[in-house]
């Protein structure tokens, strides 16, 4: 073993804590987003790039000078230089201790445990015995949280080469290197032993950290590894990377032999990143666990590859404060987030109290999805001290006993969550009323549900048609087309009875299946005291133009309704005949309208209508075509939005109608009767490449994907990104940034 003294692993036992002040001082300087993990890349880079040339698939040598991290948007994503701008391919540096150094950057940002007990020094040597050294680091002392995680499944490389390529395909899973702003696809690396390949997972499986093979030895008190691979995906990164490293290695404690079960964030401070600001950044993670077991809950069949984490209690009350206290919305700058199952949001104990907390930093609204059940007159009261707050309640009936028994509810729960609607409207606290379609509830049933809750003023109800995965537990043996046509048909005829806005999820269902026009600008309804439902609008009224604009989208009349003010004129077909309404958006709101968002809904002046393709989604299809100088380009949709689709690019884009083929997506991951392309994984976008190159033989220059599956770092339901398929099709693949979300 060499005297400690002589390794790049040696760390200083006195170095300062840079976020020792944090919780008393607001005002502490934090590192730039991701700074630490930019060095950790650029190290393992230039380790990586070194050992052999870079070539692409027609055996090209590629020169990388930056790189950029993986996301949805990479036209906004940061580049980083790479060797002072030479290409490190070209400095041929040959590492002397690959090992070694790839340790030093790897124990900057983590340090390993054994037992759930930080390593802060040890010793460590090469199976091989060819190199060695020790490590040693200072305690951190900021009191925050210990984001701890779990080994995954070893990996084997059998060389200190394929050590450094394999590392190499690692990184490459979050990062894109660069070349005059190009993105290069590497398939091989050229080493003085040979080619050696850059593995692509198969796009049918998901990301390795996705996958739950922690034991319960190595999971205890330890964060799982797949509730970060889809937010966070630079944790798995080092993951793998101390997986890659553990056959390599010999750790000792004081001369014992440590075998490393997981490892730690070295310092929180280094984790936080940008963020959108909202204080649910926060607070969702309260909704990790749930009090009632309803049949037809989605989350139930879900598989368990799914990149996100399940619950068994809440969140524990260090990392919770650990949170809040890098929780900077004015900043826009948030601890990274973890992907958990979003269950009952009320259940926790702490939330007022963390509600009083946020208060304090933000006036922006608080948004909860609830079954109802927490909110007896208490809660509700302390959440009104706290106002805006806006709820969904998931009432589903007011049967009591229907109710305790499709949800699995005690009686004194059913009580409490039947008769929270009439608190909220004491307190005048908006919120919107969930039901879901499913046959344990009748039409019948649900019919009453509506009137009742109807006269309590809901912002909206929410019609959810009943959706499975293919392993959900309760028998759902109906006929999906003929269960939700049905309740389309109830919906339309419900509207009429009813001042309170009606929306069937998911509307592109009723918009492109029961319309001539699926993008025609169809009013679903208004929202009690808003200007719309002051005006006259009605639900089924189409409006024509606002104002001095002629909008023939449902998206462009959202978009020009949000531009207007003081008195507006409206021209809307209702029954065939035009007509014209005045739309005064300055008069003075009514409860329940609080404005133009509740929640994640945009409802401009109180007008609710279904999401449709945007002109924005037009001028990205087209831009993407030129550039790429298309001759035949593939747009992948689904079955429920291929009519939507076929017509928008119709209208919107006659000249390139010719060269674009529809592909459609299906849901063949989660299977069920789930339709929505929000939920299609990178490997059922592949599977329908696939299908669509079999049958008709062609391979396209262009392939297009809506950005609305995938999160802001471009991952996934299972973490893959989706970049994978250009990696895999060695074919230029653009995700069309400007898809409009669906939440409806």
């Amino acid at each position: 073993m060499p005297p400690r003294g002589e390794s790049p692993l040696t760390r200083d036992k006195g170095e300062p804590t840079p976020v020792a002040l944090l919780k008393t001082d607001p005002q502490v300087r934090l590192p730039a987003a991701r700074e630490a993990f930019h060095r950790y890349v650029r190290s393992i880079l230039d380790l990586a790039l070194c050992c052999g040339e870079l070539h692409d698939h027609q055996g090209r040598v590629l020169k990388p000078t930056a790189y950029r991290l993986r996301c949805r948007d990479p036209e906004s994503a940061s580049h980083h230089g790479l060797g002072e701008g030479v290409p490190l391919a070209m400095l041929r540096r040959v590492p002397e201790d690959p090992i070694g150094e790839s340790l030093a950057a790897l124990l900057d940002l983590t340090i390993p445990e054994n037992a759930k007990v930080p390593l802060f020094s040890a010793e460590w040597a090469a199976v091989d015995g060819s190199v060695g050294g020790a490590w040693e680091h200072a305690p951190d002392l900021s009191g925050d949280f210990t984001f701890s995680y779990p080994l995954p499944p070893t990996e084997d490389p059998a060389s200190s080469p394929t050590y450094l390529v394999s590392l190499l395909e690692i990184v490459l899973d979050e990062v894109d290197l660069l070349a005059d702003d190009e993105v290069l696809n590497p398939a091989a690396v050229l080493t003085e032993d040979g080619s050696l390949t850059l593995r692509v997972r198969p796009l049918s499986q998901p990301h390795p950290m996705a996958e739950r093979t922690e034991n319960a030895k190595t999971a205890i008190r330890r964060q799982p590894l797949f509730s970060v691979s889809q937010t966070e995906p630079t944790i798995p990164i080092l993951a793998r990377h101390w997986s890659l490293l553990a056959p390599l290695l010999r750790i000792s404690k004081n001369g014992k032999y440590t075998e490393l079960e997981g490892f730690r964030l070295r310092r929180t401070a280094d984790w936080v990143v940008p963020s959108h600001g909202h204080p649910s950044e926060v607070y969702e993670h309260l909704a990790r666990v749930c009090n009632v077991a309803c049949s037809f809950c989605y989350l139930f069949g879900n598989p368990d590859t799914l990149a996100i984490a399940r619950a068994k209690k809440s969140i524990a009350r260090d990392e919770l404060d650990t949170r809040m206290a890098y929780y900077r919305p004015h900043e826009r700058r948030a601890l990274f987030s973890a992907q958990w199952e979003l269950n009952e949001f009320l259940v926790d104990p702490r939330l007022p109290e963390v509600m009083r907390t946020l208060r304090e930093t933000t006036d922006r609204p608080f948004f909860f999805t609830t079954n109802g059940n927490p909110l007896t007159p208490r809660i509700v009261e302390q959440l009104a001290e706290v106002k805006p707050v806006h709820f969904v309640v998931s009432t589903n009936t007011v049967d009591e006993p229907l109710r305790q028994e499709v949800m699995k509810e005690r009686p004194s729960r059913t009580w409490t969550a039947l008769h929270c609607l009439q608190e909220l409207h004491k307190h005048e606290i908006p919120f919107g009323v969930s039901l879901v379609a499913t046959p344990d509830f009748p039409l019948e049933d649900l019919t009453r549900t509506i009137e009742t809750v109807s006269e309590l003023d809901p912002n909206f109800i929410r019609v959810n048609e009943p959706g499975f995965t293919r392993d959900h537990p309760s028998p759902m043996d109906f006929d999906t087309d003929v269960l939700w046509g049905s309740v389309i048909e109830w919906t339309q005829a419900m509207r009429e009875k009813t001042h309170v806005p009606i929306i069937a999820i998911p509307s592109a269902y009723e918009e492109n299946f029961f319309y001539d026009d699926p993008l025609a600008a169809r009013v679903i309804g208004t929202v009690p005291g808003s200007p719309a439902a002051a005006c006259g609008l009605r639900p089924g009224d189409v409006i024509a133009g606002v104002g001095f604009l002629r909008p023939t989208t449902r998206s462009e009349v959202v978009s020009a309704l949000m531009l207007m003010k003081g008195q507006v004129k409206l021209r809307i077909r209702r029954a065939g005949q035009s007509m014209e309404l005045t739309l005064d958006t300055e008069r003075p709101p009514a409860y329940p309208y609080t404005g133009s968002y509740i929640g994640k809904y945009m409802v401009p002046h109180g007008v609710v209508t279904a999401p449709s393709i945007s002109s924005g989604d037009a001028r990205g299809i087209a831009q993407q075509i030129e550039e790429a100088g298309s001759r035949l380009s593939w747009l992948v949709t689904s079955s429920l939005m291929l009519p939507a689709a076929r017509a928008f690019i119709e209208r919107s884009l006659p000249e390139h109608a010719g060269g674009i083929d529809f592909v459609v997506a299906t849901n063949d991951y989660l299977g069920g009767n789930i339709r929505v392309m929000d939920m299609c994984t990178v490997g059922d976008i592949h599977a329908a490449l696939v299908r669509h190159h079999d049958r008709t033989g062609h391979r396209p220059d262009l392939i297009l994907v809506p950005a609305t599956g995938f999160n802001a770092h471009g991952r996934d339901l299972v973490g893959r990104h989706w970049g994978d398929l250009e990696r895999m099709w060695n074919i230029p693949v653009r995700l069309l940034g400007h898809t409009t979300q669906f939440v409806f």
